[in-house]
């Protein structure tokens, strides 16, 4: 399969030397277009510039702010050749309403910012593509317990045309990363079975869950 995976964070302006981001690394989008490129298919990556580098070998194209990212989507979504998404970029919820087109002084005694919504990329992913295109989400919780990990995946599977989900936790992020060992995954469907997934550790494992999501013969 042809496979598109989007890595890293967007960055919003707030003028010429500062911008809104967030602490995605890319680290496991990278990850995920290398092992998916090891079991087979032909993956590309759109990755924010400020994320790790890629594989030389993997073929890649860099974004800086959502509406980059975007337009990216849009012209290779748009060629209709690709068969599946997977949205691992963490994407902005808000930016500047008005950037500012020098640098804000910095002895300034107090700053105001007025942020804007960022409209939702995930759901217009479909309509992107001239033919019909497998979409898998990614949703992040903080220290969320077990119904409300449900409760968030739901929802999204509500607000987004995706069919699949892989979530994590940044608890188990960080629990994992003191441990020196691969935070794990859950990767979620709309089977009505479906409602607590194995764990799966590390990308490598998620990538092979999502290997066999998207190959299993239609029902």
């Amino acid at each position: 399969m042809r496979i598109l995976v989007t890595a890293g964070g967007t960055r919003e302006p707030i003028d010429r030397v500062r911008a809104i981001t967030n602490t995605s690394t890319g680290a496991t989008g990278a990850a995920l277009a290398a092992a998916l490129t090891a079991l087979g298919h032909s993956v590309e990556l759109l990755r924010s510039a400020h994320s790790i580098a890629p594989s030389p070998s993997l073929a890649s194209q860099a974004f800086t702010t959502t509406a980059s990212l975007e337009a990216a989507l849009r012209e290779r979504l748009g060629t209709g050749d690709i068969d599946a998404v997977l949205m691992a970029a963490a994407v902005a919820d808000f930016r500047p309403a008005e950037p500012l087109l020098g640098k804000i002084d910095s002895e300034a005694a107090a700053l105001t910012l007025r942020l804007v919504r960022v409209p939702k990329l995930l759901p217009q992913l479909h309509a992107m593509s001239p033919r019909p295109l497998r979409v898998i989400g990614f949703k992040l919780t903080v220290g969320a317990s077990d119904a409300e990990r449900l409760a968030a995946v739901t929802a999204q599977f509500r607000a987004a045309r995706v069919d699949a989900i892989a979530h994590n936790d940044l608890s188990e992020i960080e629990t994992a990363t003191a441990r020196g060992t691969p935070h794990p995954f859950r990767l979620y469907t709309r089977a009505a079975n479906d409602q607590a997934p194995p764990r799966l550790a590390g990308p490598a494992a998620l990538a092979a869950a999502i290997h066999a999501f998207l190959t299993q013969p239609a029902k």
